[in-house]
């Protein structure tokens, strides 16, 4: 039996008071000398004095008592409230096991974990163990028997719910020992943990998967740090873990891509909240590489961006690969040309081209002469190595913008995307011949083959990929009609007149060789006087079978060929020698006028070229006129005028010829270094009756005047055009009126007077 400390205290007590008011009052009765009588009369009030006292302090300690004991249970209820409120918001249940009666007491939210009562789960250890799950209960059973002998207990297992499954609990709990430090009382609690076990399995797969999956992973913070990547990662990329956290996924940026395109990447994020899309990035070695990336955004339980999550893979080899599977959808693979889908492809790309810039462009269809024979008589292997080869034969020397495509069998196409008319497309199809011409050495026979070629122009002969096809292949059938070996265009009239064209090319580029360009001078007058003040050198071409063929016909040949420069260059200089014989003949000429074409001036060693001829000759500069197209100033305004400043140091005079034709502003006119302005002879041409021409003239002529230049008007023919100009206050005068352009000769070098040129036809100028 367990003696109670403070209940002995207070028994002890009552004892010692007890005894000494029993011996203190009977000791002083008797040494008051109290009679018998009044000595029990004061035993008796004595006794219930005792009585009173004992009962008051009996009454105080109970008293006493009973307010700690309510305070303890108010105190004691708090507690077991706020325990109650505290489990119920964990959502724990409370367990206490009395060992000494094998009792547990199961709390109603231990009960609710299992979705029963108490009654329900019963107060026994064994009701317990009965629903534990059959693997977990051995295990758990030997866990609660062996933490008897430790201080705390922390198990997890399964119990099985009223619904028939199982529910995983997490217990926790503490054994209570006696003052002798044998076990009294087991308690703890229990927590369901079955969605937490689920997450945490769930967390498990998904770590497993983020590691072995073959896509890179990238999770960067809401400042775009990494924070984390996957090992496919690392091996996709090269950077390591250790190298890339921390970073910036700016570090992995390749430099393809331009600002519009991370800000639609951006702006997905920040509407969708997910991006996915192709995407070119830089590995560790420096390598661009493309990805398939989707990019999805982590918000926290604010709704605010925690983190950035981005899965990619390496589609190098989809790309290989779709390249591939392309090339030969779109390719033949005896020739590795392109076939006719992609050739019909680019054709069609390239008039939708032309009709949006206006550019022009050629089809061209080539068709080797019987091939059939050689096909037929070696053998299709020998074919095959000569298609191969035609095909290589063909691609030598295309212009840029060019495909060549083999279409099947024996028949090539050829696109030429920037092809400016009808004389390019015969030089091309005559450099295609050609490269025809010299003998194929195959499997040790020596072959010859020819072609036929039709062309058909676009977008002028079709508006449609399909027409320029037909029109094409009705061209090549007029070319095989016409004897085979060359080349026929959609229109017959376009064939003759680019035949003409590419004979008259082609002899032009021997004509300086073989001194058939002649330089003729036209008289410059002033209108004032009538006085002839110079003369402008004109080229004219003395063909050795067609005779003198006008400029009007061969120099836009010369200006599309190239060869504009090398001739401006040879009649500059023919000009300068012919004025120093001038004027060692006494010829009272004030200067020789040059036209330099926009090729010759656009080249910017116009002023170079120039002053070596005048050194070469020795004519003084300001006898040399170089007349410049308006148009080939205003190619490049600024160029023209540090090139023109050039000129003009050299001490040459400078006039801008043909102007009114161009577009010059004002405000650089000014600045242009010019001593003349020659008015185009389409303003003289209706003067004096038109009246648009006469204000035009009135016009350009008063500019002059305000500028301080001279104005020289060209084509002038009647003497009434002379007349008028000159009452506007024009300068000087040029055209059949004064003169015809003559050669060289001196008896032809005296002008012609204006009433022998009042019956000349209209001139034509270089």
């Amino acid at each position: 039996m367990r003696i109670d400390t403070a209940a002995l205290r207070l028994t002890l007590g009552y004892l010692l008071l007890a005894a000494l008011w029993i011996l203190l009052s009977d000791h002083l009765l008797t040494a008051l000398g109290l009679s018998l009588v009044q000595q029990e009369r004061l035993q008796s009030l004595k006794g219930l004095f005792f009585v009173v006292l004992t009962s008051s302090l009996l009454y105080l300690v109970l008293y006493r008592h009973a307010q700690q004991y309510r305070s303890a249970r108010l105190q004691l209820a708090g507690n077991e409230e706020r325990l109650r409120l505290a489990l119920d918001a964990t959502r724990d249940g409370l367990w206490d096991w009395d060992v000494s009666s094998r009792r547990v007491f199961f709390s109603e939210g231990y009960a609710k974990l299992l979705g029963l009562t108490p009654q329900a789960l019963g107060d026994t250890r064994e009701d317990w163990a009965a629903r534990l799950h059959p693997d977990d209960q051995e295990r758990a059973l030997h866990a609660l028997n062996a933490e008897l002998s430790e201080q705390s207990y922390e198990n997890i297992y399964r119990l099985r719910h009223a619904d028939g499954s199982y529910r995983w609990i997490h217990s926790r709990g503490r054994l209570l020992r006696d003052d002798l430090g044998q076990p009294q009382r087991f308690i703890g609690i229990a927590s369901d943990i079955t969605r937490q076990r689920a997450i945490d399995d769930s967390l498990r797969q998904a770590a497993a998967v983020f590691d072995a999956t073959q896509e890179g992973v990238l999770v960067t913070d809401a400042e775009q740090r990494i924070v984390h990547v996957n090992p496919a990662f690392s091996r996709i990329t090269g950077y390591s873990s250790e190298e890339i956290l921390g970073q910036h996924p700016t570090l992995l940026k390749s430099g393809r891509h331009d600002a519009t395109f991370y800000q639609s990447l951006w702006h997905a994020l920040e509407n969708r909240g997910a991006w996915s899309g192709e995407v070119w990035n830089r590995r560790k070695s420096g390598e661009i590489y493309p990805q398939w990336q989707c990019i999805r955004v982590i918000h926290d339980e604010q709704g605010r961006v925690s983190h950035y999550v981005a899965v990619f893979s390496d589609i190098t080899a989809l790309k290989r690969s779709q390249r591939e599977l392309d090339y030969l959808a779109h390719h033949d693979p005896l020739s590795n040309l392109p076939n006719r889908l992609l050739f019909t492809e680019r054709v069609a790309h390239a008039l939708e081209r032309s009709k949006i810039e206006e550019l022009r462009g050629a089809v061209l269809l080539i068709d080797l002469d019987h091939f059939k024979h050689i096909n037929e008589s070696l053998g299709h292997n020998v074919g095959d190595l000569l298609l191969k080869s035609v095909g290589e034969r063909l691609q030598h020397g295309l212009p840029n913008g060019s495909t060549l495509a083999r279409l099947g069998g024996d028949e090539f196409g050829l696109l030429s995307e920037n092809c400016a008319g009808a004389t390019q497309a015969a030089e091309l199809a005559q450099r295609l011949l050609r490269n025809l011409e010299t003998p194929f050495r195959l499997d040790g026979h020596e072959l010859y083959i020819g072609a036929s070629i039709g062309i058909s122009l676009f977008p002028e002969d079709a508006d449609s990929v399909e027409q320029i096809l037909r029109n094409a292949d009705s061209a090549l059938f007029k070319a095989k009609s016409s004897g085979r070996e060359g080349y026929a265009f959609y229109v017959q009239e376009l064939t003759d007149y680019a035949r003409q064209r590419v004979e008259l090319a082609s002899s032009l580029r021997h004509a300086l060789d073989n001194q058939e360009l002649r330089v003729y001078y036209q008289p410059l007058h002033d209108l004032r006087d009538g006085s002839q003040v110079g003369m402008e050198a004109l080229v004219r071409w003395q063909h050795p079978q067609r005779g003198l063929i006008p400029p009007a016909e061969f120099i836009p040949i010369a200006e599309d060929n190239g060869m504009i420069g090398v001739i401006d260059a040879w009649v500059l200089e023919q000009a300068c020698r012919q004025m120093v014989r001038w004027n060692e003949e006494g010829d009272r000429l004030n200067f020789v006028a040059v036209n330099v074409s926009s090729r010759l001036f656009s080249r910017g060693e116009l002023d170079q070229r120039v002053a070596a001829v005048l050194a070469e000759t020795g004519l003084p500069p300001e006898q040399l006129e170089l007349e410049v197209t308006e148009s080939a100033i205003m190619e490049d305004p600024d160029a023209a005028l540090k090139l023109l400043t050039s000129l003009r140091a050299l001490g040459v005079r400078l006039a801008i010829d043909d102007f009114g034709t161009g577009y010059s502003s004002l405000a650089r006119l000014k600045r242009l270094p010019v001593d003349k302005l020659k008015l185009d002879q389409s303003f003289v041409r209706g003067l004096p009756d038109d009246p648009e021409d006469a204000a035009i003239t009135r016009a350009v002529i008063a500019l002059g005047k305000s500028l301080g230049l001279k104005v020289l008007a060209e084509g002038i023919e009647q003497p009434a055009q002379a007349d008028f100009l000159r009452e506007l206050g024009c300068n000087y005068g040029q055209g059949y009126h004064f003169g015809r352009p003559q050669p060289v000769p001196a008896e032809t070098l005296d002008t012609t007077t204006a009433n022998e040129a009042k019956n000349s036809q209209s001139s034509t100028r270089s």
